[in-house]
């Protein structure tokens, strides 16, 4: 159960992150000639997050390893995604 809980959270953050990235490159509704793509640098950043992750399940066991603590490190992958956000209107 707790592996599975990591690898949903993991693929559904990253979907989120592409398709947020995505979403915020194709500029305003009615521009749909431009392309930002300083809003790709949000799925650098989540991929940090991700690599963090992954040293997390596999530096402890996920037998061992808490619900809260499981919980806790997938929400800090979530809020990779607005860090990045911040990022890239930062650069803009």
């Amino acid at each position: 159960m707790k592996s599975k809980l990591v690898k949903g959270n993991v693929t559904s953050s990253g979907f989120a992150a592409l398709f947020i990235a995505w979403f915020f490159a194709e500029g305003a509704i009615g521009e749909s000639d431009t392309l930002t793509p300083e809003f790709f640098l949000i799925l650098p950043i989540w991929a940090i997050g991700a690599l963090l992750m992954w040293r997390f399940v596999s530096k402890n066991k996920l037998e061992n390893t808490s619900y809260f603590k499981i919980v806790l490190s997938n929400s800090l992958l979530w809020l990779t995604i607005p860090i990045g956000l911040m990022f890239a209107f930062q650069y803009i």
